[in-house]
């Protein structure tokens, strides 16, 4: 099993990488992450593209509208869209989907818990990592539990409020330590960032 900061890591890898994949690869890697996240982790997914959709909506109108080319035929060139935009629009709305269903597929398996365990062995070298997981955590414990929306924001608060708001919570991380595999892993992965960076 690999370690949670070699999973984000992975995730962090394939979020660069989609920045310089082919077109022709958006629609066979959407509908293979749209298959594993509505099979694997439905409700995640779901409710991740519920919190976006005026996200992916103003992007998808954005590109639509203020991308200059040539226009499209009929009423919808006169209103303004292009061949380039509409392109443009559905590349980056695909690349953005591709990333919301595989971060519900990554939460989904390793949970809240281990998003902070990764997260807390990679700030290693910070010396505020340790108040900035535990208070991710909560925030995202909070946020799981449906309580109110308006008061998930003191999580953030000055550390002399965070008592008041943090009353009678606990925060547990299982740390684990990092196997060969998951050096092979990251030691991949570098590898992968340098032949498309080298590529470019």
């Amino acid at each position: 099993m690999f370690h949670p900061a070699s999973l984000l890591l992975t995730w962090t890898g394939v979020a660069i990488g989609l920045q310089w994949s082919p077109w022709q690869w958006l629609l066979p890697l959407l509908l293979m992450a749209s298959l594993l996240a509505f099979r694997l982790a439905a409700r995640r997914s779901r409710q991740l593209l519920w919190r976006t959709r005026w996200l992916l909506l103003s992007l998808l109108l954005l590109f639509l509208f203020a991308t200059p080319g040539e226009y499209l035929p009929g009423l919808v060139g006169q209103l303004g869209i292009t061949r380039e935009g509409l392109a443009q629009g559905g590349e980056q709305i695909g690349r953005l989907l591709i990333l919301l269903l595989s971060l519900a597929l990554l939460h989904e398996h390793l949970g809240n818990q281990g998003l902070m365990t990764g997260l807390y062995w990679l700030l290693q070298p910070f010396s505020w990592r340790d108040v900035t997981v535990v208070r991710l955590m909560l925030v995202l414990e909070y946020v799981e539990q449906k309580s109110s929306v308006s008061a998930w924001r003191n999580w953030f608060a000055d550390e002399a409020n965070l008592p008041d708001v943090v009353d009678g919570a606990t925060c547990r991380l299982v740390q684990q330590p990092i196997a060969w595999q998951d050096r092979l892993l990251i030691l991949l992965l570098g590898a992968g960032m340098l032949v498309l960076w080298g590529g470019a």
